[in-house]
């Protein structure tokens, strides 16, 4: 994505919050599969857990700075069909503008696919 105009291009960045979100479905059914099991104090790997939400918090940071850019500069019609592209909900949405790390304490309420 570049940084290069002050109005971003609604397709680059539509296809790289599509990209983005896409790329952590898989991670997020998998750390909440392994969040759950911690919960319910069953075996776990808790290094595998750690991995998962290393790699989603560096992900989420960088979607994040995209959609916060997207809700500034967009209307709503157009969010509406920028978040329906990348195959997310307005929930979704609303918890990447959040800035709060995946842990097993907030993680689902951030987590969504």
């Amino acid at each position: 994505m570049s940084n290069n105009s002050s109005i971003p291009d609604y397709e680059e960045l539509a296809s790289f919050i599509s990209y983005k979100f896409a790329t952590l479905r898989a991670p997020y059914m998998e750390w909440a599969n392994l969040a759950r099991q911690a919960i319910r104090g069953l075996n776990y790997n808790a290094g595998r857990l750690s991995e998962i939400e290393a790699f989603i918090n560096s992900q989420r940071e960088e979607l994040r700075k995209a959609v916060i850019i997207a809700s500034e500069h967009f209307e709503e019609a157009l969010l509406v069909e920028l978040r329906n592209q990348a195959r997310m909900s307005k929930t979704a949405w609303k918890s990447l503008k959040k800035n709060h790390p995946i842990t097993i304490k907030n993680g689902f309420s951030l987590v969504s696919y």
